[in-house]
């Protein structure tokens, strides 16, 4: 990625992890940057900068205490929760290296990933009498194998999940920007709040669904022009097969721009994965983001209601492409 988002929006900083890249630690330590605690004995476990549930084996954060670290940890499930079937179908490994299971679909149709000794595999079941299943066919002109499978809704809180993609890009705010955004550093310490927000904006796109690439990304965009009607920092975070965006709500920089509907941020995001001139890579596509309101504070069930396999039947290569449901979380013009 460049310097410039499209002229408006430039980098303000990024974090990347990977496997094989070894440990990547952040922040200074002595102070915690959310409560501002200083005491040492309230900084002896290690806190990941990005949930350890999507994959993060590397990127740490050295100024976050123990005690806001037990907190987030209700957020980062909340956020584990609401992406679960692609962190299945992926393959990613969460605590223990274990990878999260949906297990059975919403009907008879199951669909799970088995580790063994050497690979993963991914196994669907489907019953052609089960009423969940359907749109199983096959195209007779190019043999290939379409089934619609239904995911089982494993509930999660909208609001603690958007509260994690905030803390992640607090932990990544330079210091001179970190005094634009006390209101919401306060916040986040209060996990049941009750501040009334009629959009919390997510925007949610999705890469190689199937075996997710074993690699975390975060990145603040900056608006470039400070009157241009745009969010003043957007934060992108890719997991694997996920990618999220956020606006981060400041103190004051978004006062002259109004937001009323879903559809702000929409960045077509791609990760590039190889060596460090990436003369040699593989490019990982995001494609066109759905947007979520998730400003609710009640539990509702994760958004992706079915998977479409989509298979060749003589090769054995498929692709698996999410469906969203239609529930109290979407945005308007979705």
């Amino acid at each position: 990625m460049g310097p410039s988002v499209g002229g408006r929006y430039v980098l303000l900083a990024q974090v990347r992890g990977s496997l094989g890249k070894g440990k990547v630690r952040i922040g200074v330590p002595g102070r915690c940057r959310y409560c501002g605690a200083t005491s040492p004995d309230r900084f002896r476990n290690v806190a990941h900068t990005f949930p350890e549930a999507l994959g993060n084996k590397w990127v740490e954060s050295l100024d976050e205490c123990d005690d806001c670290n037990r907190l987030f940890s209700v957020y980062d499930e909340a956020l584990a929760n609401s992406v679960s079937p692609l962190l299945t179908l992926g393959g990613t490994k969460g605590k223990g290296n274990k990878v999260r299971q949906t297990g059975r679909s919403a009907g008879a149709s199951v669909v799970k990933r088995r580790q063994g000794q050497d690979r993963s595999k991914i196994e669907v079941r489907v019953r052609t009498d089960d009423p969940a299943a359907h749109a199983v066919a096959i195209d007779p002109a190019s043999g290939r194998l379409r089934v619609e499978i239904p995911i089982a809704g494993v509930p999660f809180k909208p609001r603690h999940a958007y509260k994690a993609l905030c803390k992640m890009a607090i932990a990544m705010l330079p210091e001179p920007e970190l005094g634009r955004y006390q209101k919401l550093r306060d916040w986040l310490l209060i996990v049941d709040d009750e501040v009334e927000f009629p959009i919390l904006e997510v925007a949610m796109s999705f890469g190689s669904i199937g075996n997710a690439p074993p690699l975390v990304v975060g990145t603040l965009l900056r608006r470039a022009e400070r009157e241009d009607p745009l969010p003043y920092m957007v934060f992108v975070f890719s997991a694997g097969s996920v990618c999220l965006q956020i606006a981060l709500m400041s103190d004051h920089e978004e006062d002259h721009y109004g937001i009323s509907r879903c559809g702000s941020i929409s960045i077509d995001w791609v990760n590039a994965v190889g060596n460090d001139d990436l003369s040699e890579s593989v490019r990982i596509e995001y494609g066109k983001p759905v947007h979520r309101n998730w400003s609710g504070t009640s539990a509702i069930a994760q958004p992706v209601r079915a998977m479409v396999l989509d298979f060749d039947q003589a090769t054995c290569v498929g692709r698996f492409t999410p469906i969203f449901g239609a529930d109290a979380a979407e945005c308007l013009g979705d």
